[in-house]
């Protein structure tokens, strides 16, 4: 078959001998029968030999694959299995006879999974596997059988079973010619040139129903395949010189039919490999692969591309990332007013009974760590965490977490090896270099770990995202540790926009310090309010830096502020600032009663 696809030549079939007037009919002398269902198809046929000669050609040729026999018969039976593929036996017709009429009796039956040939009781053979010995040619009367079973069936068997067998086996296993007539047919040809042998008209068959394998494929997609052109026309030669079927096509897409003997195709590859071995794999050129990336700027990578940033800019900014188990101890975060899980959405089955929830918060994470790190000596301990949270709905949400605690800076020459504790506004300022510039007004919803008087909300682009505070100084002691300040925000909500360069002023900045006095009940958010109403465009921004207190001022407040004044179009003269400052200054009388100090 190879050689008619290569050569591009018709296959031309063995003339079948069909059976002879006058001969003695198959059915007459024996008799099939079937008590299991068997997996292989069978072919028996009868025939008596006499004055058998070996062929010095066919003895030269099994001397050639190193085939050995032991009989005349048996080495015809090797030639001709090697020659159209249909394993071939032969057994003593002696063997099947059970009665004195000479009737010969094949039964056939499974034996523990295999398909076995049986007479009088005694296995004769198991199908395509081993014959026994008991069964085989001793005479001149024989039966020889013609079989197929598939492959991936016996060699299933035979791997779970480790059964005994011969060397046929080797042929059955890796897929023999189902058409058992040719091979029949080729034996009995070479028997009749070799011999004076009578050869039964008729034979005995057992067959199992096939369902032949469709596989649809088009030219287009065999030559992305192999990577280079071949016509449809030429495909379709190929496969019809190589015995496959080509079905009526559609559209693109032709249906190829896949022969029995073929098992080892079952696919599009297999179809390919095929196309491949016929035009040969040197007359295919080669081409460089060309590897095109898919596009992965996704909102899943920008989401990984801004937890990377932060977590990089925490480390840079003195941090030490700690990562923890999403579990935690419900009445530890209930004690300390924390919203766990529904008890309806709780955890089934919990690793231990202190991770029996998900954690509402990272605070009690980073708190554990820094105690830790705390009884272990460390003097200065800064830690984030970026993580899952979930609410009592069981509803997941990312967080990011800091925590510091212990000395503001290293001990070193500059603070005399005694540096100072940390502090609300030096935390502030730290988070501030991870998180960007924020604003703070007074948290509302105080926890147990916040102390009520050094906490507050973090709001940023507008939007409160989190909140800042130093621990409760009750669990400060109670974890072993020192002035600690935790800070905890909704980490999808900070800024990861694409940021944009502005233009700046080349002209000089002045700057203005205002002292005002005010009555403590007026906040900072409050005053800045009214002054960020007030301000002309030139006061760029403002800040408070200094505050005072004393009996002579009862119950108000002394706080400075200083202005920072600068045009993009000139440099401000004193009637600019003068200017600038009397509307703050106004605006501050109207609205609030505040005077100058």
């Amino acid at each position: 078959r190879d050689l008619c696809a290569a050569y591009n030549r018709e296959l031309c079939d063995i003339a079948i001998d069909h059976d002879k007037e006058g001969r003695v009919g198959m059915g007459r002398i024996a008799q099939l029968t079937q008590n299991d269902l068997i997996d292989a198809d069978l072919s028996f046929r009868a025939v008596d030999i006499e004055n058998i000669t070996m062929p010095l050609c066919v003895s030269l040729r099994l001397a050639q694959i190193e085939e050995s026999y032991t009989s005349d018969i048996s080495g015809l039976l090797r030639y001709a299995t090697h020659s159209t593929g249909v394993i071939l036996r032969a057994y003593s017709r002696s063997c099947f006879t059970k009665n004195d009429d000479g009737k010969i009796e094949i039964e056939l039956k499974n034996e523990n999974g295999f398909s076995s040939v049986f007479c009088a009781s005694e296995s004769a053979s198991t199908i395509g596997v081993i014959q026994n010995e008991n069964s085989c040619i001793a005479d001149a009367e024989a039966i020889i059988e013609a079989s197929y079973i598939a492959p991936d069936i016996i060699s299933r068997k035979m791997a779970e079973s480790k059964k005994k067998s011969d060397a046929l086996f080797y042929r059955t296993s890796r897929g023999s010619e189902p058409n058992l007539d040719l091979g029949l047919t080729y034996f009995f040809a070479l028997l009749n040139r070799s011999s004076q042998a009578t050869v039964y008209g008729g034979s005995l068959d057992v067959s199992q129903s096939y369902k032949p394998l469709h596989v649809t494929i088009s030219a287009a997609t065999i030559n992305a395949f192999i990577g280079t052109e071949i016509n449809k026309t030429n495909i379709t030669q190929i496969l019809q010189n190589l015995g496959f079927g080509i079905e009526a096509s559609k559209g693109e897409d032709f249906s190829v039919l896949i022969p029995r003997y073929r098992h080892d195709v079952t696919n599009k590859q297999d179809l390919v490999e095929e196309i491949v071995r016929l035009v040969g794999i040197d007359n295919i050129p080669s081409k460089p692969f060309v590897l095109t990336e898919a596009f992965r700027f996704t909102d899943d990578y920008h989401e990984y591309q801004k937890r990377r940033d932060y977590r990089y800019k925490a480390a840079y900014s003195g941090f030490y990332e700690s990562v923890h188990f999403v579990f935690g101890e419900r009445e530890k975060f209930e004690s300390f007013g924390f919203t766990c899980t529904d008890k309806d959405k709780e955890l089934l089955n919990p690793i231990v009974n202190t991770m029996d929830t998900l954690r509402p918060s990272l605070a009690l994470g980073l708190l554990d760590a820094a105690s830790l790190n705390a009884k272990s000596g460390q003097k200065q301990i800064a830690l984030f965490e970026v993580g899952s949270v979930f609410d009592s709905e069981r509803n997941e949400s990312l967080k990011m977490a800091f925590i510091f605690s212990g000395d503001k800076e290293a001990a070193s020459l500059s603070n005399a090896g005694r540096p100072d504790s940390i502090d609300f506004s030096s935390f502030i300022e730290k988070v501030a270099k991870v998180i960007g510039d924020f604003e703070l007004e007074p948290c509302k919803d105080i926890k147990g770990l916040m102390h009520p008087y050094q906490s507050a909300s973090i709001k940023q682009a507008g939007s409160v995202i989190g909140s800042a505070y130093k621990l409760y100084p009750v669990v400060q002691e109670n974890y072993d540790l020192e002035a600690t300040f935790i800070c905890e925000v909704d980490f999808l909500a900070l800024d990861d926009s694409l940021k944009i360069a502005k233009s700046y002023s080349k002209y000089q900045a002045s700057f203005r310090d205002l002292s005002v006095v005010l009555p403590q009940s007026i906040s900072y958010e409050k005053l800045a309010s009214v002054i960020q109403t007030h301000k002309s465009s030139e006061i760029i921004r403002f800040y408070p830096v200094d505050r005072y207190e004393d009996e002579t001022l009862g119950e108000n407040t002394s706080l400075s502020l200083r202005f920072v004044l600068q045009s993009p179009d000139k440099t401000l003269g004193e009637e600019d600032i003068t200017s600038s400052m009397h509307g703050v200054i106004e605006g501050m009388k109207s609205e609030l009663g505040v005077e100058l100090r």
